[in-house]
């Protein structure tokens, strides 16, 4: 074998190795999004089953406000908080769907679940008017579709 059979030798197992590299990093790419999708909806399922715990205690407002009961001003400014955290909650989720990061059949029931809470919500609109700045632009155009869609 002389030197340019041994130099085309050496080009063709070097470009075996870089094709055989971009599978390998084609196939950790994939594992990688995956488990990153895993662990965003496990965080956001976590946090969801807090904040439902966290308003279904006898005395709760959100409970109180449900059944039609009469708030004290203390109770009227936890719920507005509740309400705020919700609707941070479902912020975090429209951002994780927008970058990819949430299953499709997740963020789907996060969007149901927004949507539920802007009809329930009494005075959602005098809430929202009040906290609105306080979400990302982005999610404030998604409400609003919301609100135009009825």
């Amino acid at each position: 074998m002389d030197l340019q059979a041994l130099a085309y030798l050496g080009e063709l197992v070097g470009a075996i190795g870089v094709v055989a590299s971009l599978v390998y990093l084609s196939i950790q790419i994939k594992r990688n999004e995956s488990t990153t999708r895993a662990a965003t909806t496990q965080d956001l399922l976590s946090k969801s089953i807090d904040m439902l715990l966290s308003s279904n205690s006898a005395d709760s407002p959100v409970l109180k406000a449900a059944v039609g009961e009469q708030l004290s001003a203390s109770e009227k400014v936890q719920l507005e908080v509740l309400y705020f955290a919700r609707f941070s909650h479902f912020n975090d989720a429209y951002h994780q769907h927008l970058s990819g990061k949430l299953d499709k059949e997740i963020w789907e029931m996060y969007d149901a679940r927004t949507r539920r809470n802007l009809r329930q919500i009494e005075e959602f609109e005098t809430w929202w008017n009040k906290y609105q700045a306080n979400f990302t632009q982005s999610f404030r155009k998604y409400i609003q579709d919301i609100k135009q869609d009825g």
